[in-house]
């Protein structure tokens, strides 16, 4: 069983020499690889890429992709991926030591073509009183990428693995394509529906997507990222990506002008709910209700047509040419 391991980087030099130090460590095959692909980079990607060379005892590929956007990064990857198994994480995170170990144990299974698991945080500075991250993280851990179902596999079902720690069956992504560009992280924006949209996809051709928490990944969280404005900003952004997803669906629905009447709801609620909950001291439904406006909103938004993506084309699949 021959393993791709496929990363999209931009500019983080020094989160990939780290990503990379971890993967090292793994128990390597006979026929894996590594393919890095650089999505534009100015910083010193090439040179930490080489240094590595000489430490992994893999191939390591090392690919430009000029055309911004991640998903577009990885198709490229995927373009030159020779592995029966496409293993995707990100130049952010360290994957644990038994991480290809995991992946090759779950797909032992040969009824099971998609697998994932969990995203743990590695932080940059202390989380903010609002954010509180429990047992399986909740609704606020979205925006950080961060995801825990559990400590017992389970099917997927109508949940998401993120792009940090999926692992795919190459002749899925021959025969259903690989992750949609329109839908891919895109710099100047928070789109984050690729990895909704591709478990989606897989299930829908009906194959079996599984959920592995052996699967371990830790994330770096910048502390950036735990600022309410961001965490808005990511909601409204999340409103928009859904709104992509449900384009289909939403054209044989009513609603106010195309947008669904619970969106409209959402948004009233959150509006005239979320400064009475924040008088009344319950600040955590403040919260709450203030991210559901902002959902609303940037569902609103795309189906207005006050922001516009690019269509949907083709994506590139696995068995194509680079």
């Amino acid at each position: 069983m021959k393993i791709s391991v496929v990363i999209a980087t931009y500019n983080r030099a020094t989160l990939l020499d780290e990503c990379l130090s971890h993967l090292a460590r793994q128990q390597f095959e006979r026929g894996d690889e590594i393919i890095i692909v650089d999505n534009g980079s100015t910083d010193a990607t090439p040179a930490i890429v080489q240094r590595h060379r000489n430490t992994i005892g893999v191939p390591l590929h090392f690919l430009e992709e000029p055309r911004p956007g991640k998903s577009n990064a990885l198709a490229r990857g995927l373009a030159i991926a020779g592995g029966d198994i496409v293993a995707f994480t990100d130049d952010d995170v360290d994957v644990d030591d038994l991480w290809l170990a995991a992946i090759r144990k779950q797909m032992s299974d040969t009824d099971v073509a998609l697998v994932g698991g969990r995203v743990t945080p590695r932080f940059e500075a202390r989380t903010p009183w609002w954010l509180p991250l429990r047992d399986g993280y909740g609704r606020l851990a979205a925006p950080l990428a961060l995801l825990d179902y559990g400590s017992e596999p389970a099917e997927l079902g109508a949940r998401t693995f993120l792009g940090a720690n999926l692992a795919v069956r190459r002749s899925v992504l021959e025969r259903i394509g690989g992750f949609a560009p329109h839908l891919g992280k895109l710099r100047g924006t928070l789109l984050s529906g690729e990895d909704d949209e591709f478990c989606r996809r897989v299930q829908a051709a009906g194959f079996r997507a599984r959920y592995c928490p052996d699967l371990r990944v830790r994330h770096f969280v910048p502390a950036s990222r735990m600022r309410l404005g961001y965490f808005l900003s990511w909601f409204f952004w999340s409103g928009i990506t859904n709104a992509a997803l449900d384009e289909d669906v939403r054209t044989r629905r009513g609603g106010l002008f195309g947008l669904p009447l619970y969106f409209v709801r959402r948004f009233v609620a959150g509006v005239v709910g979320c400064p009475i909950a924040a008088l009344t001291g319950n600040r955590a439904a403040a919260l709450d209700m203030a991210m559901n406006a902002a959902v609303a909103a940037g569902y609103a938004a795309k189906c207005w047509g006050f922001v516009t993506l690019e269509p949907a084309p083709q994506p590139i699949t696995a068995g194509d040419a680079a």
